[in-house]
């Protein structure tokens, strides 16, 4: 029982941030609102297309905070980085930014001094629309690797891109920083702080090359908060920790993987360390985070159903991750789920090959809460048992491991033939 309560508890991690707007603050100091990555007070956005890619197709945004912002970023921890990762990195050390550029269609990866010239090139054309210093604009860039920048074609639609932006711009925003992903991922909350209200909200992208160890996508958070920069860090990096960080849509590490966030403080609301303000925006934060994790794996390249891989009983929590990872990034296992045929080997297989350690005859592994091995046993499954399975667009998968007290969850995708063919056909 008591290892059943852990794992139901660790079940709501990912489910929490799908649950619908409470109707009233009464319900919850936090609520869901609209507006995306403008709903914080201070924030405008424009989405508009520069001819990167194909059919007039939005692909290049901007996200504007006035005033200046303090800002931090969680960068991809591939050894193979995109120009744009490049030159973020460094501005982040300056710890205000005005503005975000954003491009979809050519990730400006593999492409030498020259693609770094030309994010310079591009970022110092917005710096000077808006009047504000270059060093004071990140960069982000999604798309084909190896090509450049088509930077005459993006430089002719910077002044229009830059009178676009405003608060109504988020949608189209989103939209514009899309690579195979079929609809925008959007989400956002208000919280009363303080006596105070404030608010927090984000985009994102990503459907495909999507893998645990950074943020495996491209993410702009912004918050109308006040926050010294090396909170705001500390607290991205512990949400990107939980929610980025445990879903996988093909094992993939993406070059250009980014999630920046802006706290510009036109609240009135103050952010300390270690006081109970710290905490309210922290779980802000996180509920929002968690919510587009999701969106990017429910949108997955080719996915039919998700899964949320439950890991209890672990004796530590590296192993318990270990073993969720490698039951989610399990192409057999993914397959499995494609055909809704519940092949309980598969999942046994890939716990036991993940190094977590466990006597393998007291593993216990549990499909949408029926038990399906017991003591290291499997179980006749029945066929109302498998029809189920077969019709449930999101499953759940706990494996209790009875070695410890450490749990963990990861969030992934099926692995079917339309992944497989748009893959194939992926233009090089």
């Amino acid at each position: 029982m008591a290892e059943g309560s852990r794992l139901k508890a660790l079940g709501n991690a990912f489910s929490s941030s799908l649950q619908p707007p409470a109707s009233s603050p009464k319900r919850s100091s936090i609520r869901w609102i609209p507006g995306g990555v403008t709903a914080a007070l201070g924030f405008g956005a424009a989405g508009v297309s520069a001819g990167i890619k194909r059919g007039r197709k939005p692909d290049m945004t901007l996200v504007v905070s006035d005033p200046p912002a303090v800002c931090a970023g969680t960068l991809t921890t591939n050894r193979v980085q995109a120009a744009p990762v490049l030159l973020s990195r460094t501005r982040l050390k300056g710890e205000v930014a005005n503005a975000v550029l954003l491009n979809s269609g050519c990730a400006n990866c593999l492409t030498g001094p020259r693609g770094l010239q030309d994010a310079v090139a591009l970022s110092r054309m917005v710096a000077r629309e808006l009047g504000v210093p270059e060093r004071q604009i990140l960069v982000a860039s999604t798309g084909m690797i190896g090509r450049r920048l088509p930077v005459s074609k993006m430089a002719r639609v910077i002044p229009l891109l830059v009178r676009r932006v405003s608060r109504a711009g988020h949608r189209q925003a989103a939209l514009a920083i899309l690579t195979t992903d079929t609809k925008a991922k959007e989400a956002a909350v208000v919280g009363r702080l303080g006596g105070r209200l404030c608010r927090l909200g984000g985009m994102a992208k990503g459907a495909g090359m999507v893998a645990p160890a950074m943020a495996t996508m491209l993410c702009v958070l912004t918050t109308d908060v006040a926050i010294e920069q090396a909170l705001l860090d500390e607290l991205l990096d512990h949400a990107v920790e939980a929610s980025f960080n445990r879903i996988s849509v093909d094992g993939d590490m993406s070059t250009n993987d980014t999630v920046f966030i802006l706290a510009n403080g036109r609240s009135g609301v103050r952010i300390r360390r270690g006081t109970s303000l710290a905490d309210q925006f922290a779980q802000m934060l996180n509920q929002v985070t968690e919510r587009l994790a999701r969106l990017i794996v429910q949108d997955g390249e080719g996915a039919t159903r998700t899964a949320a891989i439950e890991v209890g009983g672990a004796k530590t929590e590296a192993e318990a991750l270990a073993c969720a990872r490698q039951v989610a990034t399990s192409s057999l296992v993914r397959t499995m789920l494609t055909s809704g045929d519940p092949n309980v080997g598969r999942i046994a297989a890939a716990a036991g090959a993940s190094g977590a350690r466990f006597r393998p005859d007291q593993l216990e592994i549990r499909i949408n809460g029926q038990p399906v091995v017991v003591q290291g046993c499997a179980v006749r499954i029945g066929k109302t048992m498998a029809r189920q399975l077969a019709d449930s667009r999101a499953v759940s998968i706990h494996i209790a491991l009875h070695a410890g007290r450490a749990h963990a969850a990861m969030l992934t995708c099926d692995l079917s033939e339309a992944y497989v063919r748009l893959n194939a056909r992926y233009p090089s």
